[in-house]
């Protein structure tokens, strides 16, 4: 198209291709895209040496760091409330657990442990005796569910950022018993400050946020006939429960008791006081009408 204006540029850059006929739904998010894009670059009045600083950003943001291997990006979505705004418009079961980010720090394939196993390794962490049941939306036992974990330990990082923790430390995955029951052992996670070096730190400190995250276990629940789950609990009383920096505490609180008895240390096998907690997953059956018997 000839003769661009500040006018026509915008509609010329959506009609630029076959209007939607090859990917309906992909133009109709790109079109959209555009449009709010170009109001913005308008409505804050973009400079060229704001846009280059923004490209900067992009590239910087993609790239390979000791603390997030795969980038920022993805941290940079949570961050940003654009990861937990997109699954707060879909999670819409009132029934099952909600769903929540899983965040930049994922490993698949994490190593496969006994129930009750203890989940890593942190000779200074508090210890916690997790324990639930994954069930149906009638309250039945789902056998054989997927329940996959990982958290950082006591000092708030994971075995990607910490070259003292051996590869997998604070990751596993399990399978429920015959009544749908789960045990862990691990140790409390508290709250941390989240990758900070790279430029989504820089953004945040820019913007006067905090770089902090409320302590919480991360899980990937997974059976047969059910909806998989990716969610995390958060830890009650942490005191970033009501700012988390990725917005992502909801409703999933998880209520820690705390033992300090001799017969309870006794109990336990256990030398100093520690917590136990439950918590049930409840998953969404892939036929909505029923659940599996």
């Amino acid at each position: 198209m000839r003769n661009i204006t500040l006018e026509n540029i915008t509609q010329a850059v959506i009609e630029h291709g076959d209007k939607g006929k090859t990917h309906p739904r992909l133009y109709e998010i790109y079109a959209s895209l555009i449009r709010h894009l170009h109001a913005f670059v308008q409505e804050v009045n973009l400079t060229e040496q704001e846009l280059s600083l923004l490209r900067d950003f992009i590239i910087r943001a993609d790239r390979y760091t000791k603390e997030i291997p795969n980038g920022e990006i993805h941290m940079l979505l949570d961050v940003l409330g654009i990861s937990e705004l997109v699954l707060l418009l879909h999670n819409n079961s009132s029934t099952a657990t909600e769903s929540n980010v899983e965040g930049p720090v994922y490993v698949p394939d994490a190593p496969e442990r006994n129930m009750g196993d203890r989940l890593g390794i942190d000779p200074d962490g508090n210890t916690l005796f997790l324990s639930g049941r994954v069930l149906d939306r009638n309250n039945k036992p789902i056998a054989n569910a997927l329940v996959d974990v990982w958290q950082s330990n006591s000092k708030g990082l994971y075995d990607l950022q910490d070259a003292s923790q051996a590869k997998g430390n604070f990751r596993g995955r399990f399978r429920t018993n015959s009544d749908g029951s789960y045990s862990i052992e691990t140790v409390v996670p508290i709250g941390y400050t989240i990758p900070s070096s790279g430029p989504c730190g820089e953004l945040l400190r820019l913007l006067g946020r905090h770089t902090l995250r409320a302590g919480h276990i991360h899980f990937k629940l997974s059976a047969a006939g059910y909806i998989p789950l990716t969610t995390q609990i958060h830890i009650d009383g942490d005191p970033h429960l009501d700012s988390d920096t990725t917005f992502a505490v909801r409703s999933a609180i998880l209520k820690l008791q705390k033992h300090e008895t001799l017969d309870k240390l006794n109990a336990y096998n256990q030398s100093k006081p520690f917590y136990t907690a439950e918590f049930d997953f409840v998953l969404q059956p892939t036929n909505q009408q029923t659940d599996a018997a």
